[in-house]
């Protein structure tokens, strides 16, 4: 049988960069947490503004669902944001065209 609450505690225990995406977990599995409407923020527009107590259980609730995250800071207030991908560093066309 299948310990919910024991995984749910797990993951919170858990640094963030050791979490790994759960294809089962969903987000209204933290309906009870404070910053759920960070959550669903997040989720409908890809960036919220959760409380600065919240953010660290809210970036591994984020993790565990897929969506990897990052904090940036305006004013002081933070705001967590899609984690950005590294881009391929490829040459610009014309420089290529001229190689050949």
């Amino acid at each position: 049988m299948y310990d919910f609450e024991a995984e749910y505690r797990r993951i919170f225990e858990t640094p963030i960069e050791q979490i790994k995406e759960d294809v089962f977990f969903r987000a209204d599995n933290f309906e009870k947490e404070s910053w759920y409407g960070d959550l669903q923020m997040y989720l409908a527009i890809g960036v919220c503004k959760p409380e600065k107590d919240c953010v660290a259980d809210l970036q591994k609730a984020l993790k565990v669902l897929g969506y990897p995250t990052r904090i940036s800071e305006n004013d002081g207030e933070p705001f967590v944001l899609p984690q950005r991908e590294r881009q391929k560093q490829t040459p610009p066309r014309h420089k290529q065209e001229m190689e050949r």
